[in-house]
């Protein structure tokens, strides 16, 4: 039986809005990198994303949210190296805007763990 090599956080910010957060609890693993995709919605300020434990410890700091899309390299190249090895606790993905967005906003952060196929670099 293989593992499943990805686990999806959806996340959405209301026109009107300039913020959210969701919680996961990420099943346990190597998650070995992630990738943030959105709709680009209408914002004229700066869109930042960040990623940390339940107990507040930075993994992904508040970034650019650009700087967590995809490289568009190989599959495992492509993504924000992580290496972290989830054990049950709940993490929060947060997405924050210096203006309000004119327009619905929906992200989705990819987690990617190591398996069968990202150990043999087969993708």
């Amino acid at each position: 039986m293989s593992k499943p090599l990805i686990e999806r956080v959806n996340l959405s910010i209301a026109s009107g809005s300039a913020s959210a957060t969701a919680t996961i609890r990420p099943r346990a693993g190597l998650i070995i990198g992630c990738a943030v995709y959105h709709n680009n919605a209408a914002n004229t300020g700066t869109i930042q994303a960040s990623f940390k434990t339940d107990d507040g410890e930075e993994i992904i700091p508040l970034v650019h949210i650009n700087h967590l899309r995809s490289r568009e390299a190989g599959y495992r190249e492509g993504l924000v190296p992580l290496f972290l090895e989830s054990t049950g606790k709940s993490y929060t993905f947060s997405v924050i805007a210096t203006d309000n967005f004119t327009e619905n906003f929906t992200a989705q952060l990819v987690l990617v763990y190591e398996n069968d196929f990202t150990k043999d670099n087969n993708c």
